[in-house]
């Protein structure tokens, strides 16, 4: 069985409204943030959230996590920029356990288009500015370290699309 599924994934929100460069700082970021906390249900599912712990993503000033977890979740903003918008930024583990947490409080299954249509919201539009697909292969008999040899040695060649 091959089973394709979503690791990782980023996500930038940006704002409908508009505001004045001190209104972004003051307010503006900050009431994006909690729109999605309240809309995707993290603060439901996870505790202590707060101040980051965790290394903020490039180019970001400020930035909230849930604290001391075991996965890596931030969400953050440029305090003089906001053009770059909030980022919310999943890891693959991140995105297991919320998944996970999702099913069992909600007894029903979330897969990313169904998150996508949970968090839309009229105070902001969202992009997914990256994500990271897996392939995970059971019983299939394929040895995954000859395989990546094959691909590094030029000998295996992996396509997208139609040639």
């Amino acid at each position: 069985m091959i089973k394709p599924d979503i690791d990782q994934f980023t996500l930038v929100l940006q704002s409908i409204d508009v505001f004045s460069f001190d209104e972004w700082r003051e307010w503006v970021a900050t009431n994006l943030i909690n729109s999605f906390l309240i809309k995707s249900k993290m603060l439901t599912l996870f505790d202590n959230f707060g101040k980051s712990d965790v290394k903020l993503p490039e180019g970001y000033t400020e930035g909230y996590s849930f604290i001391n977890a075991p996965f890596y979740f931030c969400i953050a903003y440029h305090e003089a920029f906001s053009k770059m918008g909030v980022i919310v930024k999943f890891s693959a583990y991140a995105w297991h356990e919320y998944r996970k947490r999702y099913e069992e409080y909600y007894n029903e299954p979330i897969h990313l288009h169904t998150f996508f249509k949970l968090i839309d919201s009229n105070e902001y539009t969202f992009r997914l500015s990256r994500i990271d697909i897996c392939c995970d292969f059971f019983n299939e008999g394929i040895n995954i370290a000859k395989l990546k040899r094959s691909i590094e040695d030029g000998r295996t060649e992996l396509r997208y699309g139609k040639y």
